[in-house]
């Protein structure tokens, strides 16, 4: 009985194995050569949990699949940090702030059971004393927001009604475009702005990548007792994640192709609708610094219906610096603010 459970442990484990070398492959993976390699990515935190949990079990059991299984984890660490991080936060009189932010097109639709969740949003942007803001999910056909701004790079829609992506900043923009999707000028994929910064000029990228188009009833069906139910929840999740994966994965490629003819230093912010362990982060991210490892602190979850999940991000150039990296608190939408102070020099 003793080696049954034994030999039962030992298999699962070698599945926790495989499967967290698997996720750390996956960012090296376009989807679109093979797919099913993302959702080891995806579960990342939860994997290396499991592998985390044999580790200790093994310790007193088996020091060989002890030391298999610690290996593994050391491969892992360079991962785990774009998690968690830890940093001493700093200031410097010469940076810029800057913020990102997916806002849920304003709460248009009720989302949130709050009445003004358009004007405390806007208070919250407007009392944090930013340089410059990368707003997706951007939602304004009345043309009525108060935001103190001197310039504004809007994406436009063929319709006004249609969500768009926003770049608000205090400094002039000198040149505002739209980077070409499958040959289409979509404003809520990847807009641009270059900006004068004192004496320099950068190029700031506002990305929305392409979501995973869940709905609640997809979950509902997940967590029910019906057999068929959770079957048909599965089939219905797996296919929406395969699109988005393969989705991304067009999209990353032809904005990196993009970032590369920049003659400016860059500034990434965005929703990627990807984790960091993902094709699309290790894409984006390739040659560039994420503020958040630089100068966060804690998990620095953005999504705020799932624990730990993070999706948006602020990349910048190698040349510069992140400091005082912040995920903010507040919950105005289903993404919180994520800030951070960057030195250009």
């Amino acid at each position: 009985m003793k080696n049954l459970l034994k030999n039962t442990i030992f298999f699962f484990n070698s599945l926790i194995i495989i499967s967290l070398l698997s996720s750390i492959i996956s960012p090296f993976i376009n989807p679109n050569l093979f797919w099913p390699i993302s959702f080891f990515g995806l579960f990342f935190p939860i994997i290396i949990s499991f592998c985390l949990i044999f580790t200790v079990f093994w310790y007193f059991f088996n020091h060989k699949c002890f030391w298999v299984n610690f290996i593994c984890l050391l491969l892992s660490i360079p991962f785990l940090s774009r998690y968690i991080a830890f940093n001493n936060n700093s200031t410097n009189e010469n940076d810029i702030k800057v913020m990102s932010y997916n806002v849920r097109l304003f709460n248009k639709w009720g989302w949130i059971d709050k009445g003004n969740i358009k004007q405390e949003l806007v208070s919250f942007i407007n009392n944090q004393d930013l340089d410059i803001i990368c707003i997706q999910e951007y939602y304004n056909p009345n043309k009525d927001l108060e935001l103190n701004f001197e310039y504004s790079h809007i994406g436009i829609q063929k319709r006004k009604e249609d969500w768009h992506m926003a770049i608000y900043s205090n400094f002039p923009q000198i040149n505002k475009e739209t980077v070409i999707i499958d040959g289409a000028k979509m404003n809520n994929s990847c807009i641009y702005s270059d900006i004068v910064v004192f004496d320099d000029t950068i190029r700031v990228y506002n990305i929305h990548l392409a979501s995973n188009f869940f709905q609640d009833k997809d979950l509902e069906y997940i967590i029910s007792a019906e057999k068929e139910k959770v079957k048909t929840g599965m089939i219905g999740i797996g296919k929406k994640l395969k699109y988005s994966f393969e989705r991304r994965g067009r999209e990353v490629s032809q904005i990196k192709k993009h970032i590369k003819s920049s003659p400016y230093p860059i500034i990434i912010c965005g929703d990627f609708n990807d984790t960091p362990i993902s094709y699309a982060y290790q894409q984006l991210g390739y040659n560039m610094k994420d503020a958040f490892i630089e100068s966060g602190n804690g998990f620095g979850a953005s999504f705020t219906k799932i624990p730990t999940l993070r999706i948006d991000y602020i990349l910048i150039d190698k040349k510069f610096k992140a400091v005082n990296f912040t995920t903010h608190p507040e919950k105005f939408s289903d993404h919180r603010a994520i800030s951070s102070s960057i030195v250009l020099d």
